[in-house]
């Protein structure tokens, strides 16, 4: 009796932990990130974090250049509606 409920219950675990893993993943797939330009001249720091979480508060920015060997341009990540 005492391998049979330690059989079920080994069963029961690894049964929980797989499904919570593919809830897991689903929820993390559905947070789809979007891109935008908000300013496209240039990036200075403070001005592109501010210029950012103003368009969004969950964004987050980067600088990047606008083409090879271009002039950097402040780009912000954040949560597609």
């Amino acid at each position: 009796m005492s391998k049979s409920f330690q059989l079920s219950f080994t069963i029961l675990i690894v049964f929980t932990i797989l499904v919570l893993g593919v809830v897991g993943n689903v929820e993390q797939k559905s947070q789809d990130w979007c891109w935008s330009v908000v300013n496209k001249d240039r990036c200075l720091q403070k001005e592109c974090e501010s210029l950012c979480l103003k368009k969004n508060p969950k964004g987050k920015f980067i600088c990047a250049p606008s083409t090879p060997g271009g002039p950097f341009q402040c780009q912000c990540r954040h949560p597609c509606r």
